[in-house]
């Protein structure tokens, strides 16, 4: 025995070979990079390759991922790609290896890739195996090789982008949207998959949904909380998750602005219709946060309750609150115009009639003498019946014209589709043609008037508004502010020097109480109200029960 042999056995071991698993089964993965590409039939192609190899290898596919467009620049956006690693992780029963055409469907993020497959190999013992080549991760050689391809497929995706960021770039800042376009739009492009909606440029415009998103805004604005919004929402037929509402509330998309970060921090006007005024996507922001980019809404003050109702006579503008705090007297004033102030409250040794006192007779002035209450239900039922017959005849009218409007958008697309008109004679004739279905659409939304049990709408309406002025002055600010929206959704206009107030808009069953006091002789004399308004009965603008959460 050589003398050398007894240290043998301090010797390292060989690096052991990595075991194999006994199973045949594979899963497969497949991808493409656009909706392009899957309509070209490339998933089919990579499924039917990979199941021949299958077939030829002895392999047995148990499981199917992907079949999807999905970017591979980032794997952990990716949901089919997720879902498969995921379920190698948890599964008892690993399988052999995952079947992907070429190594770059399964990723090109490099590094990250990398760090994935090691984790699948050596960790998993899980290989990779390449349909168009046959390279797996069972051999040393074969691990460096897919690697290899993985360093590469990120290479390949860096030089891409060096050819396709610039053409982004000008395409997004010439005012073109990049990506799908959110709830409440129709996008009409060359890359667009839907042939009804492909054309020669780029075209956004707001659908069917958009128009009733519009109301949301609206009530966003008038404190409506998300939950109620989503509810009404519902109830016109869309549906929206709170998480995605509360998304739509920062998109600065909807008041038309280009936000891409392609931009560089540069925001610009995009080449669409927007849905919101700026004005109203920031007074949103103001709701949210209190205090965005110079915007500053005025907190919420017991005392003050009318900030957001009274608006100056001068310029138009809403009176601020503020406090003497020296008199621990609250004031409403105009920030713009000199001398347009009054006190929240009647002094008790001045005795000048404060904004409250002036604002509960107001709302007493819609109380009708109980002699008059019935009459004027009788007046109401008969009314209503006489609007919902007419509602009835204009809406058969707008339900005729688009069942028209939508019968030649079916030839234009019949034409188009048998070749008779181009491409861009079919996007402006379609295009025009959506937009009056649209204009039709919302006209007939505004014609809805549905009141299943109209006696008992009646009395409980009658009933709130009879006693609307004890709610306002018995509730706390949110009632309050309830009651002010409802009544008067577009405020009301103080003037400061004669004690008056001036209403353009007043709720339509309140409007209503107010002709008949005057047809009937129960006009209240010396209210501090002048009424722009002279409206029928019942006002076009809806007749909706003032019920502020009571």
């Amino acid at each position: 025995m050589n003398d050398l042999q007894k240290y043998s056995q301090f010797s390292k071991s060989k690096r052991k070979e990595r075991k194999l698993p006994t199973t045949r089964e594979v899963w497969l993965y497949t991808r493409v990079s656009s909706k392009n590409q899957k309509e070209n039939y490339s998933l089919g192609c990579q499924k039917e390759e990979a199941e021949k190899f299958a077939a030829e290898k002895g392999y047995q596919i148990t499981e199917t991922f992907g079949n999807i467009n999905e970017s591979a620049s980032n794997d952990y956006t990716r949901k089919e790609f997720n879902a498969l690693i995921s379920k190698v992780k948890k599964t008892r029963r690993k399988p052999f290896g995952i079947l992907v055409y070429v190594i770059n469907r399964f990723s090109r993020s490099g590094g990250k890739a990398i760090g994935i497959l090691s984790n699948l190999v050596e960790d998993l013992n899980v290989h990779l195996i390449e349909v168009s080549t046959g390279i797996d991760t069972t051999t040393e050689e074969g691990m460096v090789a897919v690697l290899g391809k993985l360093v590469e497929a990120k290479k390949e995706n860096q030089q891409r982008l060096k050819h396709t960021i610039p053409g982004m770039k000008k395409f997004v800042r010439a005012g073109h949207y990049l990506g799908k376009v959110p709830i409440g739009y129709d996008h009409f492009g060359p890359r667009v998959v839907d042939p009804v909606k492909r054309g020669i440029e780029q075209k956004i415009i707001v659908n069917e949904d958009g128009l009733k998103l519009k109301r949301a805004w609206e009530w966003k604005l008038q404190g409506l909380d998300d939950v109620e919004i989503i509810k009404r929402l519902d109830a016109l037929g869309v549906k929206i998750t709170k998480q995605n509402i509360s998304s739509m509330w920062r998109r600065a998309f909807y008041c038309g602005i280009q936000t891409n970060a392609f931009l560089e921090g540069n925001p610009i006007k995009g080449k669409w219709e927007p849905l919101v005024s700026e004005e109203v996507f920031w007074g949103v922001q103001c709701i949210l946060d209190g205090n965005h980019q110079g915007y500053h809404i005025q907190t919420e003050n017991e005392s003050r309750p009318l900030v957001g109702t009274l608006f100056c006579p001068k310029c138009g503008k809403k009176l601020t609150g503020y406090i003497v705090r020296k008199k621990k007297r609250h004031y409403y004033k105009c920030q713009k115009c000199k001398g347009v102030s009054i006190a929240a409250d009647t002094s008790p040794k001045v005795k000048i009639t404060g904004a409250h006192e002036m604002f509960l007779a107001l709302l007493s002035s819609y109380q009708l003498d109980e002699k008059y209450i019935q009459p004027f239900k009788m007046q109401l039922q008969k009314t209503f019946q006489s609007m919902k017959a007419e509602t009835f005849t204009v809406r058969k009218s707008y339900e005729k014209q688009l069942e028209v409007l939508q019968g030649e958008l079916d030839i234009l697309l019949e034409r188009f589709g048998y070749g008779k008109i181009n491409d861009e004679l079919y996007d402006k004739l379609s295009t025009k043609k959506l937009a009056e279905i649209n204009a039709v659409r919302e006209k007939l939304d505004d014609t809805e008037l549905e009141i299943s049990n109209l006696s008992y709408f009646i009395d409980k309406s009658i009933e709130l508004s009879q006693n609307i002025h004890k709610h306002w002055q018995l509730g706390n600010i949110e009632i309050r502010k309830q009651i002010q929206r409802t009544v008067f959704p577009e405020g009301i206009v103080v003037d400061t020097t004669s004690r008056t107030y001036l209403t353009k808009k007043v709720n339509s069953l309140f409007l209503a109480k107010s002709q008949f006091m005057k047809t009937s002789g129960d006009r209240k004399e010396k209210l501090p109200i002048k009424n722009d308004e002279e409206s029928p009965l019942v006002a076009e603008g809806g007749f909706e029960p003032p019920t502020f959460g009571l």
